[in-house]
């Protein structure tokens, strides 16, 4: 009786153990709390709850681990659960009767211009991308009545999140620019651009300096629109190397000062010879033709790499300089792209 008491306390203490082990493993390898999607506006109880991001999780696949610019990464890469469920994959070829276009529009860095270009060759384009507009696309099923071709947002998440399902998955673009240049351009353009919401007339007679220490409010915009963060938040490096991922698995890129062969890019993924037939043909020789000016450009006085004024608006975008450096090396690779399904 003594020896099977002492068995069964050693058999007691050993799963004890186990169960405790679990514990502090569980605690561990906890995933980072989900964000919030806190934005300047006011929606109900069901739309906020509706518009919470959920937990990152992790990558699958067997692809190595080391970003397009051979950085090898210290933490495992992820991808955002939105990109993951409703994104096609690079490596899967496009279809077109599945799959809608979502162009991610980063301000200011060429996405005016792509919005003219997709409306030069007839497509059905949606821009709006205002929370309550994109609910708004979700209710009326939007992406399902296949009532559009392209849409536009400058809330990838927010929008690729609620407008695709299992479904009608999302092919994602996106243009890219280097974000200093991005937030000097927006410098000088608000403050003439009097149709715009963001219309800033008492930026005129200020230095660019001055500016970047007192006004600008628009730093790692990148960064914190994939993770779902309002400007108000804090980029993390988790944030921007899950970016990384995320882009690096999902996003086709183009850069804004290879424009032409972006949008290339762009037409052949869609099934668009810009060669060969006559209105692509067309279009690509209006936008891009020998001494035509850029759609939505606006010339202003040039900000030195290294100036004072450079280094501050640098020194308060660090995450999104590093994930366009990356990009710059994904476009590079992105050479060969898989081609279209046929109809």
């Amino acid at each position: 009786m003594v020896h099977g008491s002492r068995l069964k306390s050693s058999k007691a203490m050993a799963a004890a153990v186990v169960v405790g082990c679990c514990a502090i493993a569980s605690l561990t390898y906890q995933r980072p709390l989900p964000p919030t999607w806190a934005e300047d506006w006011s929606p109900d109880q069901s739309s906020r709850r509706e518009l919470r991001s959920m937990p990152v999780e992790e990558e699958p696949d067997g692809d190595d681990a080391d970003g397009a610019d051979g950085e090898q990464e210290q933490r495992p890469e992820v991808v955002y659960p939105w990109a993951r469920r409703h994104i096609r994959p690079l490596a899967t070829k496009p279809d077109f009767s599945t799959e809608t276009v979502l162009f991610w529009h980063i301000p200011k860095s060429g996405g005016s211009t792509a919005k003219s270009f997709f409306n030069c060759l007839g497509m059905r384009r949606v821009v709006k991308s205002q929370p309550s507009d994109i609910i708004s696309y979700k209710e009326m099923g939007l992406v399902g009545s296949k009532n559009v071709d392209v849409i536009f947002s400058s809330r990838p998440a927010l929008a690729i999140e609620h407008l695709f399902d299992a479904e009608h998955k999302a092919r994602a673009f996106a243009i890219f620019r280097h974000p200093v240049e991005r937030l000097i351009s927006k410098f000088y353009y608000l403050q003439t651009a009097n149709w715009e919401k963001s219309f800033s007339p008492e930026w005129k007679g200020m230095h660019i300096a001055e500016w970047a220490q007192c006004c600008n409010t628009d730093n790692e915009q990148m960064v914190k629109q994939l993770a779902g963060k309002p400007q108000r938040d804090t980029a993390t490096e988790a944030d921007l190397l899950h970016a990384k991922r995320t882009i690096k698995q999902r996003f086709v890129v183009g850069l804004m000062e290879e424009m032409e062969e972006s949008i290339h890019r762009f037409n052949i993924v869609m099934g668009i010879d810009d060669k060969t037939e006559k209105r692509p043909k067309r279009c690509m020789r209006s936008y891009f033709g020998k001494g035509l000016m850029k759609v939505n450009s606006n010339s202003h006085p040039p900000v030195q790499r290294g100036s004072r004024a450079w280094n501050l608006i640098a020194e308060r975008n660090p995450y999104d300089i590093k994930l366009y450096e990356f990009v710059v090396g994904l476009f590079r690779s992105q050479k060969r792209l898989p081609p279209p399904s046929s109809p």
